[in-house]
């Protein structure tokens, strides 16, 4: 997996919520991703929607509503892509090499439904490396993430455009 030149990061809904709820943003994050796998990093996205709320301590909520596509915090590095694409087709080989029931498995209505996209794999990889959701502290009225991490969607199920909710919570 590598940064994906082809995607696109949209900010589709910013809301400011009223003054004494626990919630003080709402926003969503569309992500359109043209190739079929690959990590987008999030971080200099989501560290603007903190640096322009008012939110000085809390929590940042990232949900993923998807199941072929995750959450991760981890350095931003090409080599470490690169590692965790190998382990995954050691441990989840892509569909066209391995029978997977989600795919093989399927009724004629299912496979229409879905339309014939084998995607056993994607659903494997998601379920095995990543998270739906995610909860960063905010302090001081900034993300607090390591040294070296960074936000990320992994995608294995491209190309696809996913909606990420987000939420800031006051502390």
């Amino acid at each position: 997996m590598t940064t994906i030149s082809g995607t696109r990061i949209d900010v589709t809904s910013h809301d400011a919520l009223p003054p004494g709820s626990s919630i003080a943003v709402s926003a969503r994050l569309r992500v359109t991703i043209d190739d079929p796998e690959g990590i987008t990093d999030l971080t200099g996205e989501l560290k603007q929607l903190v640096a322009e709320s008012a939110v000085a301590e809390g929590t940042l909520h990232v949900y993923c509503g998807h199941t072929t596509c995750g959450l991760i915090i981890n350095e931003r590095d090409t080599g470490l892509d690169t590692d965790m694409r190998e382990v995954l087709e050691r441990i989840a080989p892509h569909s066209d090499n391995h029978h997977y029931s989600h795919d093989k498995d399927r009724t004629p209505a299912e496979r229409l439904l879905h339309a014939e996209r084998d995607n056993g794999h994607s659903h494997a990889r998601a379920m095995l490396a990543t998270h739906p959701e995610l909860h960063i502290p905010i302090t001081a009225g900034n993300l607090y993430l390591g040294q070296w991490q960074a936000i990320m969607l992994a995608e294995y199920d491209g190309p696809r455009t996913r909606e990420l909710l987000v939420r800031l919570h006051t502390a």
